[in-house]
């Protein structure tokens, strides 16, 4: 088996596993968003990258405790609920133009191979 398609199978593998937890324990949200990390921390995992490329899953990490911290949303919701659009929007504009301008994070990256000269 190619290592795309068994990355591939252990992500989805851990995706049904915890939807099947968050049936069993009715903690849809944010328990979604800890699952779809998961899902794809075990399949970059599993691709042989590190885990630190992964940082769709790191943003949804950061979002599912935020919302997952009680209290915390209900002592500063005017303020959060206000600036949390924006929030969003920078996340998913750093998440389109971010690679261009992180540095590399030691060890080997997907696609080094290929601009090698």
């Amino acid at each position: 088996m190619q290592k795309n398609e068994k990355a591939s199978q252990v992500s989805t593998g851990v995706f049904f596993v915890g939807l099947g937890l968050l049936f069993f324990t009715g903690w849809w949200w944010p328990g979604i968003m800890f699952v779809i990390a998961a899902s794809m921390l075990a399949g970059t995992i599993t691709a042989g990258e590190s885990w630190t490329s992964a940082t769709g899953a790191l943003w949804l990490i950061g979002i599912g405790v935020v919302f997952g911290i009680p209290g915390l949303i209900g002592d500063i919701a005017g303020a959060f609920w206000q600036i949390f659009p924006l929030i969003l929007i920078g996340m998913g504009l750093f998440m389109l133009f971010g690679g261009k301008y992180r540095p590399k994070v030691s060890g080997k990256r997907k696609n080094d191979d290929i601009h090698k000269v």
